[in-house]
């Protein structure tokens, strides 16, 4: 009987393999990144071209390998990190499984430049799909130069499930800042499609902060540090005031790896409860120094997952750390303990005279007479106390005229509605006629009106989405108007951000912002929505750039996005007093739009109580 059980051929198992380590071209810039630094490298060089589907390169000055360590590099499990179990157990450098060579050459064309500092020449070696094309001397620089090109190649269903360009960017991205972030000691050059993304040099881990993610983080940032037994924390947390909606700004480091722990970040969350909005998270960048053999790197193939020994312990302490920091550097910013300002008296100067204080009242005013007033005196009679006035306030309706009895303004979705006076508007509106319903506004929430046999709820802030997203959607644009900023400013986007606003600047402009790109992610904004002060313009730019930037695989045009994501920011908010004219035109554009009953992200905007219903209750 013929055996069934084979062992798969090399070239096989590779190409396995890869999909567990090699997932998408950021985990190529991920893995030969983590390969420079092993290699004691003080500058990294990473070059992507066509988002890594067509080059990646990644030039370094490290070590460098003799022709024998470049050879074998290519080979799974080769690797000169781990050479016992033990090793196991105290990993100290970024990578020690040994695949990630053998993984990209089993699916790109691979070239490799390497060579060694007291060598003459370097070495030359060419792989395809995990065969050794071909192989020379050369004359090159130190280190290691490292070309992947045509990624996935021979997986032709695996490059087809590739996303757009901006998506595969993003990534690569994100995975360059995973790197370059806590490795401040290594200077980084990042070219993309041949445009300089970014230049950082050697410097200190705040100012690394702030080269990645602008320089308005310069005052955001807030130092946090502690230690106890074989664990050191270090990094920076943000202020509460600078609280996002996302959480693409956390990161934790442990060894100077990249880490994703939800568990640790919610230690982080609740020291900011009380001081942010609910859903909303704090920005922090935090490094853990702690024993090798206190946790567990060997858990993925991507290393970003990693277990602790003792992880309540580091939660506590973590959360000790945030707490201090937030009351120490938050307080100290508006207290000065060592000032007594009782005795700030401004010195008198020679021959001033000093006059007596003097006082006025009247000395015939009573207040237990009725009958008298002060005449500097303040009227308190309240206005209910003519009961005629509750008749007024239950009475509702239109003038002889069929006319509203307030002023008619053109609504302005998302604008900052003026506190209108119910109980004024109620006792003038009297003859009320059925040629337009009823409104009234509950819990500053809901619109309550009627049809013909039922009442309707609305929630009146989702009816405004729905008729802003249509009003954009179909490029109607009349009621935004833009005010130009008296003092125009400077802001500081992410280098992912930066990206996408250069792409959706024209759309955005549409909204009422005025803003030009100046350089290296700086942003010169001298206008925004006449609804919206400069510092929520920022945070509703920053949002929609996250929302877009997440959403980026779903299949939409550019402009059905930033309507869907404006009209989210723009429209009325819950909490907002509305006067009976901006509640009949909410109804009346609601009911003349596609879509009356839900909004564009499927939640429910209006409920219909039939009055045969509420009969029933009282039956």
């Amino acid at each position: 009987m013929t055996n069934i059980i084979k062992l798969l051929p090399s070239n096989i198992s590779n190409q396995i393999a890869a999909g567990e380590v090699i997932q998408r071209p950021a985990s190529v810039v991920k893995e030969l990144i983590e390969n420079a630094i092993d290699a004691k490298a003080t500058h990294i060089q990473l070059i992507v071209k066509d988002a890594g589907k067509t080059l990646i390169q990644i030039t370094d000055n490290g070590t460098g390998m003799n022709e024998e360590d470049a050879l074998i590099s290519f080979e799974r499990h080769a690797t000169s990190k781990v050479k016992t179990s033990q090793d196991l157990f105290q990993i100290k450098t970024m990578g020690f499984r040994g695949e990630a060579l053998a993984s990209i050459a089993a699916i790109a064309h691979v070239e490799m430049k390497t060579k060694q500092e007291n060598d003459e020449l370097g070495n030359l070696i060419e792989m395809e799909g995990n065969e050794c094309k071909s192989k020379h001397h050369i004359s090159c620089e130190k280190g290691t130069s490292i070309a992947v090109k045509n990624l996935f190649y021979n997986v032709p269903a695996r490059r087809n499930f590739l996303k757009s360009d901006t998506v595969e960017n993003n990534h690569i991205l994100n995975e360059f800042l995973n790197t370059a972030l806590i490795h401040n000691d290594i200077a980084f050059t990042y070219y993309n499609n041949d445009k300089l993304i970014h230049k950082l040099e050697k410097q200190n881990i705040k100012k690394r902060i702030i080269d990645l993610f602008g320089k308005s983080f310069n005052e955001r940032l807030l130092p946090i540090e502690e230690e106890m037994n074989s664990i050191k924390i270090s990094g920076f947390i943000v202020k509460a005031e600078y609280a996002k909606k996302n959480k693409s700004e956390q990161f934790f480091f442990v060894n100077k790896r990249f880490m994703r722990n939800h568990y640790l970040a919610n230690s982080i969350d609740r020291a900011y409860q009380g001081l942010i909005p609910e859903k909303t998270y704090p920005a922090f960048f935090i490094s853990i120094e702690i024993d090798p053999e206190s946790i567990d790197v060997n858990i993925h193939p991507t290393k970003t997952e990693i277990k602790f020994l003792d992880d309540k312990v580091l939660y506590a302490l973590l959360h000790a750390a945030t707490k201090r920091s937030l009351g120490q550097f938050t307080l100290a910013a508006q207290l000065d303990f060592n000032t007594d300002k009782s005795f700030e008296i401004t010195p008198i100067r020679e021959g001033q005279m000093i006059n007596t204080p003097q006082t006025n009242f009247d000395p015939n005013f009573n207040p237990f007479d009725n009958n008298t007033q002060s005449q500097e005196g303040i009227n308190i009679k309240s206005s209910f106390d003519d009961s005629s006035n509750w008749a007024n306030m239950s009475a509702k309706g239109l003038d002889n005229n069929n006319q509203l009895p307030f002023k008619k303004e053109k609504l302005g979705y998302g604008s900052s509605i003026n506190i209108y006076s119910v109980e004024e508007n109620l006792s003038q509106n009297q003859n009320y006629s059925d040629k337009h319903p009823e409104v009234i506004q509950v819990q500053n929430k809901y619109i309550i009106t009627k049809t013909k046999n039922s009442i309707l709820v609305i929630n009146q802030e989702r009816a405004s989405q729905r008729i802003l997203f249509e009003k954009f959607s179909n490029s109607q644009y009349d009621d935004i108007s833009c005010q130009q900023l008296l003092f125009p400013y400077n802001h500081f986007f992410s280098p992912s951000h930066t990206s996408l606003l250069l792409e959706l600047l024209s759309e955005i402009r549409k909204y009422g912002f005025m803003i030009e790109y100046q350089k290296e992610g700086s942003f010169n904004i001298t206008g925004v929505p006449n609804n919206l002060s400069s510092e929520d313009a920022q945070i509703v730019l920053e949002n929609l750039l996250y929302e877009i930037n997440e959403n980026n695989e779903i299949a939409a045009p550019k402009h059905y996005k930033v309507a869907l994501s404006m009209s989210k920011r723009l429209c009325i908010k819950e909490g907002q007093i509305l006067r009976p004219e901006d509640m009949l035109g909410i109804v009346g554009q609601l009911f003349s739009s596609q879509n009356c009953e839900t909004t564009p992200w499927g939640k429910k905007i209006l409920h219909k109580i039939e009055v045969e219903s509420i009969d029933n209750i009282f039956e």
